[in-house]
Formats: C-alpha cells, structure tokens, sequence
C-alpha cells in the first residue's frame, strides 16, 4: 500500500514538473501569468474585506501602533506613539515602516487601504527576486516553480491585506539577499555590496531581526569569496558592505542616545529577551502559562532591583530587564534551548489563519475545535477557519515535501545556497519564542520555496534526467 502510494505521488510529481515550459520565452510568459493572478487575487481579497471587515487592515495592536506612528510623522514631525503633547520618543519601534506609511498618508491622505495596494506591489517584487535567486542558484524552471509556490503561499497573502511589516521587510530582506549573492559571483562590482549593504540596514530599521546579520555577513562572504578570488578581492566587497551597514545603522544609535540617554538601536531586543526568551523559561520552570510566568518574571525583576532604580525611567527599566533576561537565560540553558526549539517548530508549521481577517477570533475558534465545541460560532466562521487551514496545511505539506526532497539529495551545496539556509535559519533562531506562530517564517518563504522548488526537480533529474537543463554553478 505504501509503496503504491509513493509511486503514485511519484507520477502525479512528475507530470506536473515536467509540465512547466522549457524555453526562455515560455518561462517568463508563465511568470507574467502568476504574477497577474497573484495580484489579481489578493485584490479580490481586498475588496471583499473592505465589503465584509473594514478593519481587518488593523490585524493587532501592532497596526493601531505603526499607524499612531506615522501620523504623528506626517503630522507633528515627531517619532511618537503619542496621542498628545509632550510627544515621548518611541523606544521599541523602528522607522522603516512607519516612513513608508507617512509616505503613503503623505501623497493619498490617512487611507491605510491604500497601503494594501502598495504592499501587492512590494509582493510582486518579492516574487521577482525570488525567481532571479532561484535562476541564479539553479535554472529558471526552478525559479518559475519558487515563484507559483510563493504567489500562492497563505501567509504572504494574509501579510499583503494588513498593517504590519512583514509584507515591506520580505521585500527588502529578499532583494538584499540577490545583491548578496550577486556579490558571492562578482566581488569586483561594487555595485552589488553597495546595494546589499544599503538593503539590510533598510530591513533592520524595519524590522530589528537582522541587527546581527550586519556583522555575520561580511565574514561570511569574506570566507566564502576568499578561495577563488584571494583574501584581497574579498576583503573589498566585504568591508564595503560592513562600512555601509555600520555607518547607516550608527545613525539611528546615534539618534536614540540624543533622544533617550541609551546606545540600544531599539528597546524591542531588551523586551523581547524579558517577556519571551525569559517568560518562556519561567513558564516551563515553574509549569505555569505564559502571562503567569511574565507576571512571576516581572515581580522577581522588581524586587532585585536595588532601592534607587525603582522609579527608574521606561529605558532604564527596559535596560535593566534585558540584563536580567540574559541571567535567566544562562541559568537555565537547557530550557532556553528547548524554548526556542519549539519557536522554531511553530513558525515552520503554524497555518495562517485567514478567518482572523474576517473579524473571527481564530485561537477561540482553535481552541474549540480541538476542544469539539463546534456552538458559539457561525457557520460563516467556521467554512471561512476550516477551509483556511486545510489551505495552509495542503500547502505546508507542498513544501516541505520540496524541502526534504532538497534536504535528502541535493549534494554538494554550493555558497550561495548555503548562504541561504544560514539566513533561514538566522531568522528562525532570532524569532523563536514562545508565541511564535505562522508570521515569524513570513521572511524567509521566498527562501523556502526556492530549496523546495529545487528539491522538486532534482527529484525529478533522478527519474527523468533528460528533462532538465544543466544547473548553473554560482
């Protein structure tokens, strides 16, 4: 029986691969087309959320944040969640996407659903760079294959319809990507450090995730350049990317340390380690949820904070739970691991739940189907939850099977591959904590589908062989 079925799922493999065109010509007509029903389709989404949830652009209190933000940019000229005088600096947030916002309040006034259109601009752009890494990597049958899997992917679609940042920082994160591997094949076009450099100090003042990957990255391409083209040809490129990276990112530290006393780039690392990495912990120590463990984290903080720091100001406070974040962490290393672990394997197989577009509470609806407590919601609610998630879980199962195909046979690795899973999992580690879901991996699902993509034909080299072009190296 088993066997019948891996044979079947074989064929059906088979004969959808090797139905995609072969030319030039053909292949860049097909991406035309996934392209125009991407966006078609997600503009179809738009207006019935606009008929059904006008709201929905408003996905959590995050929204109502990066949208209070931009207002008092386009308004006041001030970097403050403030509804009034005195406008305090914000302290977690970064500017990246609240520009883009006051940029967009600026031309068409404060109409947040006309940054859904240009967040389905940024998703074709996503799409486009993805193609190009997977042409670059491998073939462009393989980057049309990334590119249909990455129009149709759950969560790039739920992230284009809201106010948050996922949908501008993909976008950025994925560009700098190419012009990093551009640079891993031509060391001598500074064109391609310059670019790359610029884009991932333009990703972290969107999202601070990357902080790190400004000082990783160079090495890494130091290393990776440095066989084939001597340690001064990648010295170059390197220290160009890093100079550009330190020097954009030294603005706003210097920035923040005139407005709040403090040299952090953002507090958002310190309350993340505290209510998260650390809460995690608490909660798996002490066997108790996650709002108890932050309440229990958040009194044992206080109570050994010395007298005089007791009324400290809001950065010092951040500051200073940071620390303390750090100290739980190193006291209990196995739980930390084993905290993240499970982040990691949340974010890599949370479905997206498209019912929380519609106005429905999705974790009740969860809860209540795993509880078989079907009253309570309408039937609406329920077709909306239950399609969406056999959507994601249909797609999920897609690719991975694409990136365990990948994983299993694709050997050796080449540089500009491996530098694309050390960034996968980059991200994932960086984001892994207790309430990670299906938004954490929405960076690096370009990455994903161009390894699942790959993994796909290269299953099908093994069976049909003369079906494929060549690979090209990088």
């Amino acid at each position: 029986m088993f066997t019948h079925s891996v044979a079947y799922m074989n064929s059906l493999l088979t004969t959808a691969v090797c139905s995609l065109p072969n030319t030039h010509t053909q292949i860049r007509r097909w991406l035309l087309v996934t392209i125009v029903l991407s966006v078609v389709g997600k503009l179809a989404l738009s207006f019935l959320l606009m008929i059904v949830h006008s709201e929905s652009v408003f996905e959590s209190s995050d929204s109502l944040e990066y949208h209070q933000l931009a207002s008092n940019l386009l308004q006041h000229g001030t970097f403050s969640r403030g509804t009034e005088p005195p406008y305090e600096p914000e302290l977690l947030r970064t500017p990246g996407y609240p520009l883009l916002l006051a940029g967009i309040y600026g031309i068409f006034g404060i109409r947040p659903a006309m940054v859904i259109c240009v967040q389905l601009a940024l998703t074709v752009a996503t799409i486009l760079a993805a193609f190009q890494i997977a042409a670059r990597l491998f073939d462009e049958r393989v980057a049309l294959l990334a590119a249909m899997l990455l129009a149709v992917d759950p969560v790039s679609i739920y992230y284009s319809q809201v106010l948050l940042t996922e949908t501008f920082f993909t976008t950025v994160f994925t560009v700098s990507l190419l012009l990093l591997l551009r640079t891993l094949t031509q060391p001598t076009r500074w064109l391609w450090p310059v670019g790359a450099g610029i884009g991932f100090a333009l990703a972290t003042y969107i999202r601070p995730t990357t902080y790190y990957l400004g000082g990783l990255l160079p090495i890494i391409v130091f290393f990776m350049i440095c066989p084939t083209h001597g340690w001064q040809r990648a010295a170059k490129p390197a220290l160009v990317f890093f100079l550009l990276y330190a020097v954009l990112i030294g603005g706003w530290h210097v920035h923040t340390y005139r407005e709040t006393g403090s040299m952090e780039f953002s507090q958002i690392k310190n309350q993340y380690l505290f209510i998260a990495k650390a809460a995690a912990i608490v909660a798996n120590r002490d066997s108790v949820p996650l709002d108890e463990a932050q309440r229990r984290l958040s009194n044992e903080h206080f109570s050994s904070l010395p007298i005089d720091l007791r009324g400290a100001s809001p950065v010092q406070m951040f500051e200073s739970q940071g620390k303390y974040a750090i100290r739980v962490i190193l006291d209990h290393p196995i739980l930390f691991l084993w905290t993240s672990f499970r982040g990691v394997f949340a974010s890599l197989l949370g479905p997206s739940n498209m019912a929380h577009l519609f106005g429905f509470n999705n974790v009740a609806l969860r809860d209540a189907f795993i509880k078989g407590v079907l009253s309570g919601f309408s039937i609406s609610a329920w077709a909306i939850t239950i399609s969406s998630w056999i959507y994601a879980i249909i797609f999920l199962l897609i690719l991975y099977s694409g990136v365990i195909l990948f994983a299993t046979q694709v050997r050796p690795l080449d540089r500009g591959t491996v530098l694309l899973i050390f960034t996968i999992l980059y991200i994932l580690v960086s984001s892994s904590g207790p309430e990670a879901y299906s938004r954490f991996r929405a960076p690096i699902m370009p990455a994903l589908c161009v390894l699942s993509a790959a993994g796909f034909f290269h299953s099908l080299r093994m069976i049909r062989p003369s079906n494929l072009t060549a690979w090209p190296e990088i």
